[in-house]
């Protein structure tokens, strides 16, 4: 697969997942949820530069997707912020602008560091890596590593569950893990989307999915 596919898969029309009941032993899809991709406008050419000086040689392709979208929130919920007043909305994937790269990255040692981890005691990506984007409302990012024998990998800085080793040799891996089965990915990295359907409180996770949600 390639960033192509992709981009591909973010322009599907009327995308959603059929979800079971939270606290379903059987998983039983029951409720189909509408989502959306929201992405914004391409990264101009400050902000692509801003990759080249962060990321080098590493950043080829996440360059790549950037230069067609400078920040994407993926498989957004069209009920969950009608249900909680508009304060909040479920989403399954963000990419954060690239100017809030360097700033996401410190929140995120910040975080680790409150929770009790020391510097010395952080693997290099996370001393080193950069913060491109979460699971959002998980407190969770994903980290690109800029240099050394892990340049171009993809890790996942998860404070509830931590994981050493890298969840994608290379960016354009770690986009084909989320195409290759979306609700999969979203399951094996917390199960932190939960739906609604917007009359009850009920969390909805997704299973499978879908396009072209009539």
């Amino acid at each position: 697969m390639s960033v192509a596919d992709f981009e591909a898969h973010l322009q599907d029309s009327a995308p959603g997942f059929r979800c079971y009941r939270c606290g379903d032993r059987t998983e039983t899809a029951t409720f189909l949820a509408r989502v959306r991709n929201q992405v914004s406008p391409p990264a101009d050419t400050s902000a692509l530069s801003i990759i080249d000086e962060l990321l080098g040689s590493a950043g080829g392709a996440i360059k790549q997707f950037y230069a067609k979208h400078d920040g994407v929130l993926m498989y957004e919920d069209s009920l969950s912020s009608r249900w909680s007043g508009g304060a909040y909305a479920a989403a399954g994937v963000a990419f954060f602008p690239v100017r809030e790269w360097q700033a996401k990255t410190e929140e995120m040692r910040e975080g680790l560091s409150e929770m009790g981890w020391s510097e010395e005691h952080m693997p290099a990506w996370l001393r080193q890596g950069i913060a491109f984007g979460e699971i959002p409302h998980s407190a969770n990012y994903f980290v690109i590593q800029a240099a050394g024998e892990n340049a171009g990998n993809v890790f996942y800085a998860d404070h509830d569950d931590f994981r050493p080793d890298p969840i994608a040799g290379s960016f354009e891996e770690f986009l084909d893990s989320i195409l290759a089965d979306p609700a999969d990915f979203l399951l094996r990295l917390g199960c932190y989307t939960r739906y609604s359907d917007g009359k009850t409180n009920i969390q909805w996770i997704p299973k499978e999915y879908v396009r072209g949600v009539s």
